[in-house]
């Protein structure tokens, strides 16, 4: 209900806006009539009792008109109303209580009535002037104290603000109600359904009546959940297709870089196959001594040995596995991937070197997936030195930050793949990383390899990047996080 409090007090806010401007015209007004009622009733009094007081002056004289004056003063409880003299030798107790400057108009025969302070209190005085047959200026003065219009607008404000209360709390009670009804409820389905949607839960079950607008959101939030469903069953689908796609692309990249090793291995597997023949068509002859026998066939047993070694290195390398990682020592990995490729390498006149610079920790890798990385790094150097030269395999530990994530850094093993062939333009690095771009000729490359480096690489974590001078060389560094991160 946190929305209805700041609706209600927004409310409470523009009622009593509205309540106090009313209220000051009210007053002002109410203020207004009152005085102009006080000042009409003390006029029409005072001129009655000067009509009176005029003709017992005439008939009576002045102290019957004194009387007059005093019995009307006694029968008036709110008015008090005494004869005074404007001419300023008058003795005190005939001298008006308003100055003379501000009654001067009584004197040109005018009635005048005015508000003024007396003794701590606001007072209305009027001056109803008298006509007499000497030359001496009379009036009569009616004093009334204003404390009944401090009492009226006392009770003015006290009706307005029980009538202010009574309006906030029938408003609220009102509004709370149809508020629990209209929003309140909704907007808890709306909210519970989002937590579900944010929870994976699809389901378009959402039932809001009326024909409102949160009726018309829970029926589009119906068919967004509808269409989210159908999208994300049609992303699952796409992602296993290419999920697939890429397993097989990359099986395919492997099958064709153990095509290109076979032509290596076959020397590697020819020598010591003739060796075998060589030993076993000698002990056939039965004509070796004893010792000889047995020295022939440990010979034999050691090529036998090499030979399963070299073809298991080829199965491995060429069998189709999901990521594996497991904590390894990227020395023996690298070491490897040497020992796989030296055949190729002698035929290409290639020379390996490997280097370790520090300490190499043991890290989590797919050993199979990294192995099929540096395989093809390591070929692309060898083909890329068609006069044969050095191809140097450095590993090393570096503290650096992601260049995705530019902010934070982290430990990285840093393999570095160098070698001193014709290397590659520079308008072509750029896209060395996309699927199908080659530069090879036709039918020897189909343009994968780097791209599933690539993504091998991004897929533990780590990134790839390349350095390289036409006809000096080039360098692929690899970059592979030394803990994987959470």
């Amino acid at each position: 209900m946190k929305l209805f409090r700041k609706v209600y007090l927004f409310l409470i806010l523009v009622l009593i806006l509205i309540l106090a401007g009313a209220g000051l015209i009210s007053y002002h007004r109410e203020v207004s009539l009152f005085n102009e009622d006080m000042e009409k009733d003390a006029i029409l009094i005072g001129k009655a009792i000067s009509g009176m007081v005029e003709h017992v002056l005439q008939k009576s004289g002045r102290d019957m008109a004194l009387k007059l004056i005093s019995d009307a003063d006694s029968a008036e409880h709110s008015i008090h109303i005494r004869w005074v003299e404007l001419d300023p030798s008058a003795i005190a107790m005939y001298k008006p209580t308003a100055p003379l400057k501000k009654i001067e108009q009584v004197l040109q025969g005018k009635t005048v009535s005015l508000l003024l302070q007396n003794g701590g209190g606001s007072y209305r005085f009027t001056y109803v002037p008298i006509s007499t047959d000497t030359h001496s200026y009379s009036a009569i003065e009616l004093s009334e104290p204003l404390s009944a219009l401090k009492n009226y607008i006392r009770n003015s404000l006290l009706h307005l603000m029980v009538t202010a209360v009574l309006l906030l709390l029938t408003s609220g009670a009102l509004l709370g109600f149809q508020f629990q009804k209209w929003i309140h409820r909704p907007l808890v389905q709306f909210i519970d359904k989002s937590r579900r949607i944010g929870q994976g839960d699809l389901t378009p079950d959402l039932v809001v009546a009326g024909r409102d607008e949160f009726a018309e959101l829970g029926e589009t939030l119906n068919s967004m959940c509808r269409e989210l469903n159908d999208s994300w069953e049609a992303v699952r689908l796409e992602n296993e297709r290419r999920i697939e796609a890429i397993e097989q692309l990359r099986h395919t990249e492997r099958l064709a870089t153990l095509g290109r090793l076979s032509a290596g291995m076959a020397h590697e597997l020819g020598t010591p196959l003739n060796v075998i023949y060589g030993r076993s068509k000698l002990i056939h002859s039965g004509e070796l001594a004893p010792g000889e026998v047995i020295e022939s066939a440990r010979i034999i047993r050691e090529q036998a040995e090499k030979i399963t070694k070299i073809m298991q290195n080829l199965l491995d390398f060429a069998r189709r596995r999901k990521p594996n990682r497991s904590l390894q020592d990227m020395a023996l990995v690298v070491q490897r991937v040497v020992e796989m490729l030296s055949p190729t390498a002698s035929k290409a006149k290639v020379n390996f070197q490997v280097v370790k610079q520090g300490d190499i920790p043991l890290i989590p890798v797919d050993p199979l997936q990294i192995q099929q990385v540096l395989t093809n790094l390591v070929i692309n150097g060898i083909q890329a030195m068609a006069s044969g030269g050095k191809l140097a395999v450095e590993l090393q530990t570096l503290n650096k930050p992601h260049p995705e994530k530019k902010n934070t850094r982290s430990e990285y093993l840093a393999i570095r793949i160098k070698d001193e062939g014709r290397g590659i333009p520079p308008e072509n690095i750029p896209h060395i990383f996309e699927p199908f771009f080659t530069t090879k000729a036709v039918g020897t490359g189909t343009g994968l390899g780097l791209s599933i480096v690539y993504g091998i690489l991004q897929e533990h974590g780590g990134w790839i990047a390349v350095e390289s001078t036409p006809g000096k060389g080039t360098c692929f560094k690899v970059y592979l996080p030394v803990e994987v991160s959470q």
